[in-house]
């Protein structure tokens, strides 16, 4: 049996994990003050260069439809909120540092692809849901998997294996369970308390592979329930999900977040844009355009027939220029 104290130790002594940069540390205190200066954040944030355009360009997208244009860090803060322009630098910091690294048997284009399919549909829900946290959402959705890139340089040989099918990220949870009797989700949680990650991220990431809905959904759990079903919707995007099963991960949408059946619609529209954007702020293809048209359509077909009242209003919402994949 694996000892926990033991792996937790080798990770924070391991000369080959991802250690958080210089940068990451500073915006992770600002995250953690009640009253963070914003003259403070500008002055972290205006010693990167490449940072700071990053953050204008997100303050210019479609994402914050603003109508004049946002020049300043200033604004950006004011536009995007403060924690929300700490958690984006935070999210560019982090991947800009992470995706340089090399890897042993970890598919990395793969990770990233399905990091940021789970960041975009965590922002899509937090925005239907009316949460004012939406990027924190998304940096919670973006590093969920970070345990993945620890595992993989503390233990080269663990995903390097041809019965391992990585597009699966089941097979990978069972997998990491025989071999280290632990998963990548509990040892990202740990990663990053040992960075000093706001707790409600931490118990997000520890908690989104087996994600279960919590009863009150009206603090943290609430942010918990929004990591867990973004998780689940990227893998139906990633995958060809039987009419069960999308069925039943829109009841559970309703379970864990009240998330009623055109509301779930309502995600699968947005998530299109919100991916789009992503792609360009990060510098990724998701590859997940055709997935989401179709599983678009199979939602459209599906709720209409379980919910015939609906089918109006459904056929307003994806009119065809509209259509996840078209224009």
């Amino acid at each position: 049996m694996t000892d926990h104290v033991e792996l937790r130790e080798r990770l924070r002594t391991c000369p080959n994990l991802p250690s958080s940069p210089a940068v990451a540390k500073r915006l992770i205190q600002l995250m953690e003050s009640p009253s963070p200066d914003v003259d403070e954040i500008v002055q972290v944030l205006s010693g990167d260069s490449a940072l700071t355009a990053k953050i204008l360009q997100l303050a210019n997208s479609s994402l914050f439809p603003y109508k004049y244009k946002v020049t300043t860090l200033h604004k950006a803060a004011i536009l995007i909120g403060f924690n929300g322009i700490l958690a984006t630098a935070l999210s560019f910091t982090l991947v800009q540092h992470l995706r340089t690294k090399s890897s042993a048997g970890l598919d990395l284009e793969l990770f990233w692809r399905r990091s940021l399919l789970v960041a975009s549909a965590c922002r899509a829900i937090g925005d239907v849901c009316g949460q004012k946290d939406t990027e924190e959402l998304f940096l919670a959705g973006l590093i969920q998997d970070i345990g993945m890139l620890a595992l993989d340089r503390l233990n080269p040989d663990l995903y390097d294996s041809t019965s391992l099918n990585q597009s699966v990220h089941a097979e990978v949870v069972v997998h990491e369970r025989q071999v280290l009797e632990v998963t990548h989700a509990l040892v990202g949680s740990w990663l990053l308390t040992d960075w000093n990650f706001p707790s409600k991220i931490c118990v997000a990431v520890q908690l989104s592979d087996e994600p279960q809905p919590f009863p009150d959904s009206k603090g943290p759990e609430k942010f918990y329930n929004c990591v867990g079903l973004a998780v689940t919707l990227a893998g139906l995007i990633m995958s060809n999900a039987s009419d069960e099963t999308l069925l039943d991960h829109v009841d559970y949408a309703e379970s864990c977040l009240g998330i009623d059946p055109f509301a779930f619609a309502q995600i699968l529209k947005k998530l299109k844009d919100i991916v789009r954007e992503s792609e360009k702020l990060f510098d990724m293809n998701s590859h997940s355009e055709s997935n989401l048209l179709q599983l678009t359509e199979q939602a459209k077909k599906l709720l209409s027939r379980r919910h015939v009242q609906l089918a109006n209003q459904l056929d307003a919402l994806f009119l065809q220029n509209a259509m996840p994949g078209v224009g």
